[in-house]
């Protein structure tokens, strides 16, 4: 995880958020690894950064194993701003074919994962990533002899004790997760932060994609929107400045 990470709200972006919701640019900066929890030699949990274009703090999960990102730091570029009522083709998962109830498990888990600790909050973060990446999470704890974590994340018949291999399996937090029944609203506040530059697809990436958790009080739509009239006005409090530069003229 990088240290700071930047979101760029580009003319050409703002124009283009007029016609298509769900793409936006901003600035995050994370100071701080999550917690200073690793488990498995990665580090796990919720980061805490600072939205430098609003001012506020935010929540933001990985949801990416395949990619990486690393502290202290060059700056990111990320344009793509999807809510989870939005088109995922820009997604990074979404380009590969995943569906809006794989980012809605991994919604769900994100915001489970908000406030819990240690170990649990390790299982969470493996949980998250096995929504889209299984085999490498499996093959990642079995490299790891972690059979603690592989029961719960993919259940108890996961982990075989004679062998020491981790398999995929559709129980623990990944079943849990695709047991629930969701709407679109409890998940409001959730917005993805999908990176540009990726050569091709997931595990070519400069960065990670992440979830955005929204403050409460607000949604993402709602922030898009605001955020969307914020670039628009800009847009047009220039156009008028060049206006009456050449009238002067």
């Amino acid at each position: 995880m990088r240290a700071r990470i930047k979101y760029s709200c580009c003319l050409a972006a703002a124009v283009l958020l007029c016609f298509v919701p769900g793409l936006l640019g901003q600035e995050l900066q994370i100071n701080n690894p999550p917690s200073n929890n690793v488990l498995d030699g990665i580090y796990v949990g919720s980061y805490s950064a600072q939205n430098l274009t609003s001012g506020g703090s935010v929540q933001i999960t990985c949801d990416d194993f395949k990619d990486n990102s690393n502290f202290n730091a060059a700056t990111y570029t990320t344009t793509a701003f999807s809510s989870l009522g939005s088109s995922l083709g820009n997604t990074l998962w979404g380009s590969q074919g995943a569906t809006l109830t794989q980012y809605e498990e991994a919604a769900w888990l994100a915001i489970g994962m908000l406030g819990k600790t240690g170990l649990t909050q390790g299982e969470y973060s493996f949980a998250i990533w096995a929504i889209f990446d299984p085999t490498d999470v499996a093959n990642w704890l079995t490299s790891h002899g972690d059979g603690t974590t592989c029961k719960a994340v993919f259940g108890s018949g996961s982990w075989n004790t004679s062998t020491g291999v981790c398999t995929a399996g559709k129980g623990g937090l990944v079943g849990l997760a695709g047991s629930q029944t969701y709407t679109l609203s409890e998940f409001a506040n959730v917005v993805i932060l999908t990176p540009t530059g990726c050569t091709n697809g997931p595990g070519t990436c400069p960065e990670q994609e992440f979830f955005e958790i929204v403050a409460e009080g607000g949604s993402a739509g709602l922030y898009l929107l605001f955020a969307g009239l914020a670039c628009f006005g800009a847009i047009l409090f220039r156009s008028r400045q060049q206006a009456h530069a050449r009238k002067a003229a």
